[in-house]
């Protein structure tokens, strides 16, 4: 019984050394992990990038754009990245979502070109980023520094996306009516005015613009019976008269 007592006597005296000594060592490890390993390589952003292959930018382009908001590891604020990945001309959507702590994921969806665009209000000095551009096939315009070749039609107006959304809107509706005649270019000022394949301008003006094209398509169906078509296809007819239209071969 006494040996019993005093063995339970050493192990309670002993027993807080242990528990001492273990958060020494404890300490001591991790001290050695943090002077060992670089913390900074660790709390560092990782980010999986999946970018479109139709985007023209690289992603070194896209990683510089979003650098100053990645730089606070702990606060990782994943909406303003979407909204300035997003603000890039040549980025329609981007998808972020955290995989885990400072490791995210980044989908990048390219713009889809649907009409090459020019400001009407430019000259020659196409250098300007709002002389030149696209509209996408969502009918939104964007003037993107780089400039990529496209053999999309060319549409022409001022310098405003709700215009431009218009002569999207437009485009849609003239080329389904003279189909299968092809629409190369098209022009909006206080009119609309379109040039069709192979050097054939229709004016169209301000108002009762279908109804004008689709009265175009008859007289054009007409006078191919009496006017010779290399006459014809370079001809400018100018619908815009009450009744009837004017025709400039």
């Amino acid at each position: 019984m006494k040996y019993k007592r005093r063995n339970g006597r050493k192990k309670s005296i002993y027993q807080p050394i242990f528990k001492l000594l273990s958060i020494v060592v404890l300490i001591g490890l991790i001290v050695w992990i943090i002077q060992n390993t670089r913390p900074s390589e660790f709390l560092k952003v990782d980010i999986n990038w999946e970018i479109d292959k139709d985007l023209p930018i690289t992603q070194q382009a896209l990683e510089q754009h979003i650098s100053s908001l990645i730089t606070a590891t702990y606060q990782l604020n994943l909406h303003d990245i979407k909204h300035e990945l997003e603000h890039h001309p040549w980025v329609a959507e981007a998808k972020v979502k955290r995989l885990f702590w400072n490791f995210i994921n980044i989908k990048i969806s390219a713009q889809k070109i649907s009409m090459r665009w020019k400001n009407k209000n430019c000259q020659n000095n196409v250098k300007i980023q709002t002389c030149q551009g696209y509209i996408s096939t969502k009918g939104e315009l964007f003037t993107p520094n780089k400039i990529i070749k496209s053999d999309a039609i060319i549409a022409t107006s001022a310098h405003d996306k709700d215009i431009a959304k218009a002569l999207f809107d437009h485009y849609q509706t003239y080329q389904a009516i003279i189909k299968p005649m092809l629409i190369v270019s098209i022009l909006k000022t206080n009119i609309d005015t379109i040039f069709i394949k192979p050097n054939i301008k229709v004016i169209l003006g301000y108002q009762k613009q279908r109804q004008r094209l689709k009265n175009f398509v008859k007289v054009y169906k007409k006078l191919r019976q009496s006017i010779a078509r290399t006459k014809l296809d370079r001809a400018t007819f100018d619908m815009r008269y009450p009744k009837g239209f004017s025709l400039k071969l």
